[in-house]
């Protein structure tokens, strides 16, 4: 198979993508309800339709069948999960179009979320999510250490778009919902997973849920345990392994859930949850031109410049501070913090009115460094270290009310109020932020030794207020009109202190206090088609937005750590055919959209952010195709046209690398790969009496990009282009009582990296490789009443690195699943 280079896909499909949404947009289309954040959205599976698997979710607050929703939305059951092999949020870019979710280098417990080439690569108190994150129905606004990776998850919902007319927090680009498994109020259930594998991986998970009270009352406890050395090795200079488990792991924690009935239209639920993580250090594969010693190579924008590992994949090194763990005298992360979410629900004559309240509180603390070298940087003539040393308190609390109702069939409508409020104080010492060694006037806290950083030190006290209203108003039968709105209103202010690295000394013109509110109106309006009973056309206009931050998250001069920057907004059209064809053999869903991004922060240091407009259009294919029940195809592609219209004159696109060239508008904006796809067959044959066996293989591949901190467009931010290939054999038993499954992931042995550092100090470039740990895997479970069974699996397992990244190892692995089923 040929896969197209980055430069490949020419200039000339973004044409035929506006024609799309021009053409779409002419017939009477219906609003991709956008704001579909898939609220509650129930995603199920129904009966299996000519051979396609049919989705109900309830995205507008109400049962319907996926192809009837005039939304951009991925909803993915947890058997779709299964047989695709997600394990992780990763994993998601093969099932979900032009998403990606590559890890966060610094922040590494929290990941980043990049959607239709649109996102965030940095998560810390400063910055306001473009992707807003949900999980039980409760916003994150901080995503490091949220316990994702203990739950277990009914589903997951992505959408894509603008949000912010149905429910809770507004994004600039979509949405992604984790929806944890519910009590069960009519049998005993229960599950237990054991792991062993690769680097000492030992992992135990596992749940019961139980029925006090028959239809009415019902608890249920998840409780976990992940641990292994990790996958990184600590080298010296001479590239000898000094520790093979420099980034160990080991998190756990619980979660208790209760599900009560009271009456008919009357329910509760309370569910509580409490966490701890501790990690080993993070370290980036440094990266090294031909010579290494070249401002020239380092600082190259021209392509002419290729880079390479120093000491190999996954190796890197510790610099001094980092070693000694600074004042904390360790290196690596530790994290624990625990949430509570309370929901009811009441049938009025009004309609469904629901109050969701929750409160997350978590305390962290973690020392790493941005370069993967022993040594610190020298190539400016002066000695800068890398390493940086976090210490968070975080909590949040919001509150939202919703009411849904419909007025005789003809007019649905769906109103909420949202309040929330995040407290988030962190202390953070870099020492590249400050002054080089050379001039440090104090010395660090517990050393002689000066390291040349300094210390910011924040409390952030931010309030968001909200309103919202969505209705769809069936003009004539099939054809709806759509309309909803949104004010949304942010205050924000902050205490700043910022310290030479002795943590008493402050910086000229410290602290400052800035504050600044925001508001901004929202509108969102579109027109939905239901041209015969399995064609769906639909068309929307939508307006997005996100509060504006300071320009220097860690700044040392008091202009950048006082300066607001204005909101972030968006206008994005978008159109879309959703239709099933032959029968219902073959399902295709095609969206075009264009959206126009307005003063987006890019990230240029510390204390520099530069504003640039954006206007990214795309295409989105997802295709399920089942000639025979035996044969099942299934695909999707992305497509991402993305540019620069403006950029401020300081913005480093401008900035000339040694050979004269600078890319100007014409550069590429950061995560916006030209192309993403995921192609894949299963073939299930029956064998006698003794049951099934399927046979499947798919193809996932990402086009070239830069990375999400690689503003500049430098040769050393390219992440190249990549396709891996999978496959799988699965043995099921007669009414699929017993399962078992071996696949190989990576099947051609590639070694690939998906992101990585790169800063204002072009030593400290580095790669992230992808890895993932083989493992063996037992899960055993049992329901009354239900076909839930006992389950054992055997073979490759995902371990989170931390929060809900995921890596994967460039090399083979078999995993086996086998499952019984049977009830008491």
């Amino acid at each position: 198979m040929t896969i197209p280079s980055a430069k490949s896909p020419s200039r000339h499909w973004p044409l035929l993508a506006g024609a799309a949404v021009a053409g779409l947009a002419i017939l009477p289309a219906a609003p991709a309800l956008a704001q579909q954040a898939a609220d509650t959205a129930q995603a199920s599976t129904g009966s299996a339709q000519g051979g396609i698997e049919e989705i109900i979710v309830t995205a507008r607050k109400r049962r319907e069948k996926l192809q009837e929703v005039p939304i951009a939305i991925s909803a993915l059951t947890g058997a779709q999960l299964q047989r695709r092999d997600v394990q992780s949020v990763m994993d998601m870019s093969s099932v979900v179009p032009n998403f990606q979710a590559p890890r966060n280098t610094v922040s590494f417990s929290a990941p980043q979320f990049y959607l239709r080439g649109a996102g965030r690569a940095n998560n810390n108190w400063n910055a306001e999510n473009a992707v807003a994150v949900f999980v039980d129905d409760i916003y994150l606004q901080s995503t490091a250490a949220a316990y994702i990776d203990q739950i277990d998850f009914e589903r997951v919902e992505v959408l894509r778009g603008p949000q912010g007319t149905l429910y809770g927090r507004n994004a600039t680009v979509g949405a992604i919902k984790f929806i944890p498994r519910r009590p069960d109020l009519t049998a005993v259930q229960a599950s237990l997973t054991g792991a062993v594998g690769s680097n000492n991986r030992g992992d135990i998970k596992g749940y019961v849920s139980i029925p006090l009270i028959a239809d009415k009352l019902a608890i249920k406890l998840d409780a976990y345990l992940t641990q292994n050395d990790g996958f990184m090795k600590l080298v010296d200079n001479a590239n000898k392994v000094l520790s093979d488990d420099v980034s160990r792991t080991k998190h756990y924690g619980a979660r208790f859930s209760s599900l009560w009935q009271a009456a008919p239209g009357v329910e509760f639920e309370l569910n509580v949850d409490g966490y701890k993580q501790d990690d080993g250090t993070n370290l980036s594969t440094p990266i090294v031109p031909d010579n290494p010693m070249s401002l020239a190579q380092l600082l190259s924008k021209s392509g002419t410049s290729n880079f390479r590992p120093l000491y190999g994949p996954n190796r890197g090194s510790f610099e001094p501070l980092t070693a000694q763990g600074g004042f904390r005298k360790w290196p690596g992360s530790h994290y624990d913090g625990y949430g509570i979410v309370f929901k009811s629900s009441l049938e009025t004559g009004l309609g469904t009115f629901k109050s969701i309240s929750g409160f997350r509180k978590y305390t962290g603390d973690y020392v790493t460094q941005l370069s993967g070298r022993s040594s610190r940087s020298t190539i400016f003539g002066v000695t800068i270290g890398s390493t940086v040393e976090t210490h968070e308190n975080y909590k949040q609390f919001s509150q939202e009310f919703q009411l849904t109702g419909s007025i005789a069939e003809t007019f649905k409508y769906t109103a909420g109020l949202y309040y929330f409020s995040n407290q988030w104080h962190q202390l953070q010492y870099g020492s590249t932020i400050g002054v080089p060694v050379e001039f440090s006037p104090v010395a660090h806290p517990g050393y002689t030794e000066r390291f040349g950083g300094s210390y910011q030190d924040t409390n952030l006290d931010s309030k968001s207020y909200a309103v919202y209203f969505d209705a769809s108003w069936e003009l004539v039968k099939n054809l709806s009109l759509i309309g909803g709105a949104r004010q949304t209103w942010d205050k924000k202010k902050i205490a700043y202190d910022s310290r030479f690295e002795d943590n008493l000394t402050r910086y000229p013109g410290f602290p400052v206090n800035p504050a600044r509110d925001y508001a901004r109106f929202t509108p969102r309006v579109g027109l939905n088609w239901q041209a015969t009973p399995d064609i769906l056309l639909y068309g929307t206009y939508t307006e997005g937005y996100k509060a504006g931050n300071l320009e220097g998250d860690r700044a040392t001069s008091p202009g950048p750590a006082s300066n607001y920057l204005e909101p972030e907004t968006v206008k994005t059209f978008e159109a879309g055919i959703k239709a099933e064809w032959f029968g219902r053999t073959l399902r295709t869903n095609l969206t075009a959209f264009s959206s126009k991004f307005k003063n987006h922060a890019d990230l240029i240091s510390p204390q520099t952010v530069a504003l640039s407009d954006q206007r990214i259009n795309g295409l989105e294919l997802e295709i399920n195709w089942s000639p025979v029940r035996a044969l099942q195809f299934y695909g999707n592609l992305g497509l991402l046209d993305a540019k620069y219209t403006r950029a401020d004159p300081a913005h480093p696109i401008f900035a000339p690398d040694f050979y004269g060239f600078a890319p100007g508008l014409n550069a590429k904006p950061v995560a916006a790969p030209d192309y993403s796809f995921s192609v894949g067959a299963t073939f299930e044959q029956p064998i006698g009496n003794l049951g099934s066996l399927a046979l499947t293989g798919s193809v996932d591949g990402v086009g070239k990009q830069f990375n999400g901190l690689g503003v500049a467009n430098l040769d050393s931010e390219i992440v190249p282009a990549y396709a891996v290939a999978n496959t799988s054999v699965t043995f099921k038993t007669a009414h699929d009582r017993v399962t078992l499954t071996a696949g190989l992931n990576n099947v051609f042995d590639k070694t690939y990296w998906v992101t990585g550092f790169f800063g204002s100090v072009p030593e400290y470039a580095g790669r992230n490789y992808a890895t993932m740990p083989t493992a063996a895997t037992g899960t055993c479970g049992w329901a009354t009443g239900s076909d839930a069974g006992a389950q054992v699996s055997v073979g490759e397992v995902v371990q989170p690195s931390a929060g809900i990244v995921i890596e994967r190892r460039p090399e083979r692995s078999v995993r086996a699943t086998m499952m019984s089923r049977s009830s008491m």
